[in-house]
């Protein structure tokens, strides 16, 4: 990353016009800089600071200011009034960076917030990097990696139960379930090596027994962890789920009500739908991308013949797949066809959807190994039951209500930390020695290290934080 002697500044709010913005300052500099985009309004202190003996006032009022909003206007490049806000000032080590950090909070103007960064960049600022905040919070210890991983995801949350997850994560719940497994392991390494250099003394001999058992210990925490990733990464990184089937069997319709708005054009006329569409919804806490796709027919319109390709791409593609039927006609050929294909490849992530229920049924619908939902656009009928089946396609039993592992640079790590102490444990069975396993162990640990960002490489970090969004 840059370097942090540096004070870096960038507008911390999202791109776009609004009630407020913010323009965030850190670094050695960054109160110097923002005083001079800043003229304070007449001052309004407290009756205690204005009594206060001289040598003790300065002091007050400093401790006043830092960590308080304080009115006044901004000033431009050359020194004109922009707008008028607050400046809020944190002390180092008390701020989120941990550095000297001042917060201007402006009118949410682009041309305002562009006008200040562009005038702190003239003042001596640097435009920060993609989540280079975080990254310094990361370097002055005011939070390890993963943490700082859960702040992006927090940013990025699209759901109630990813911000929930995320925030647990940013404060700290998956590195504090590390903690005691990392503890042990670090102290199986001290006793194991003290066991070695003092052979004759007693109260240092670690048995096979006890490393072994040990070992066992942390790997148990292991797989646990690990058998929340599954339903973690669903929270996290969500699916994806393409509605397919035949022209006017009602896709559209089902994509607006599972949506609960109107997104997607509906008419009689076939072959509305060219292209694929787009939403997302909360399924039970699993961000749930609908794709609505064109109709699936043959026809000799060349736009509608790439509908019909981005439809099966879609549906290759995605995690699950819903294929809606007409219960108010007779299935065609090629629906009886699709239906065997997915009875055969498609079986765990193909749901059919037996649409129009509410009209008197003309669908003889054949044998299937697929779970088949009757359901009706127009009332709503049989949506409850579902999501129910779409959620149990997606993750066999209920999804942890907040899993500690949602991410895949975790869930690796954590893997290479149980295959290490597999091999000790294997190591330890075969009848090698203690040193042997103990350098499994040591492997282990730096796995876990790679999490919370002890053993992090800076070509490690600049991939993370690059994900991170520029003000963050």
């Amino acid at each position: 990353m840059h370097d942090p002697a540096e004070t870096i500044v960038a507008v911390a709010t999202p791109p776009g016009r609004g009630g407020v913005g913010c323009v965030r300052l850190s670094g050695l500099d960054a109160e110097t800089i923002a005083r001079s985009l800043f003229t304070p309004a007449r001052a309004r202190r407290p009756t205690a600071i204005a009594s206060a003996a001289p040598e003790m006032r300065e002091q007050l009022e400093e401790r006043f200011v830092a960590g308080h909003a304080q009115f006044g206007r901004f000033l431009g490049r050359t020194g004109e009034e922009i707008d008028h806000g607050y400046l809020i000032r944190f002390d180092r080590g008390r701020s989120f960076t941990g550095e000297s950090t001042v917060e201007l909070w402006a009118h949410g103007s682009p041309a305002v917030l562009g006008e200040l960064v562009a005038a702190a960049l003239e003042f001596g600022a640097r435009a920060a990097g993609p989540g280079e905040f975080t990254y310094r919070a990361l370097r002055n210890g005011r939070l390890d990696l993963a943490s700082a991983e859960g702040v992006r995801d927090l940013i990025d949350a699209q759901t109630k139960a990813q911000a929930r997850v995320a925030f647990a994560q940013a404060e700290g719940a998956l590195s504090r379930a590390l903690a005691p497994l990392r503890e042990e392991l670090e102290d199986l390494i001290a006793r194991g090596e003290a066991a070695v250099e003092f052979v004759d003394e007693s109260e240092t001999h670690l048995t096979v027994a006890q490393l072994q058992t040990g070992i066992d210990r942390v790997a148990d925490g292991c797989a646990g962890l690990l058998a929340q990733y599954r339903g973690g990464r669903l929270v996290r990184e969500g699916a994806t789920l393409a509605i397919v089937g035949k022209p006017n069997a009602g896709k559209s319709s089902l994509f607006n009500r599972l949506l609960t708005r109107e997104r997607a054009i509906v008419t009689d006329t076939p072959g509305t739908t060219r292209d694929t569409l787009e939403e997302v919804i909360d399924l039970d806490g699993i961000p749930l991308r609908l794709v609505d796709t064109a109709g699936l027919r043959k026809t000799a319109d060349p736009i509608e013949q790439e509908g019909v390709r981005r439809a099966e791409a879609a549906r290759a593609e995605a995690d699950i797949s819903l294929l809606v039927l007409d219960n108010a006609r007779s299935i065609e050929e090629d629906e009886e066809q699709a239906l065997a294909e997915a009875s055969v490849s498609g079986v765990g992530r193909t749901l059919v959807a037996v649409n129009k229920c509410d009209l008197p049924p003309k669908l003889r619908m054949p044998a299937t190994a697929l779970t088949t939902v009757r359901v009706s656009a127009l009332s709503g009928e049989g949506l409850d039951r579902l999501r129910r089946e779409l959620l149990g396609l997606l993750h066999e039993g209920p999804v942890l209500e907040d899993p500690l592992l949602t991410d895949a640079r975790h869930a690796d790590a954590l893997t290479r930390c149980a295959a290490s102490l597999k091999s000790a444990g294997d190591a330890l069975r075969g009848g090698l020695t203690e040193e042997v396993a103990l350098e499994d162990v040591r492997t282990a640990v730096a796995a876990l290290g790679e999490i919370t960002g002890e053993f992090g490489t800076e070509d490690l970090l600049g991939r993370i934080f690059s994900t991170f969004c520029i003000g963050k």
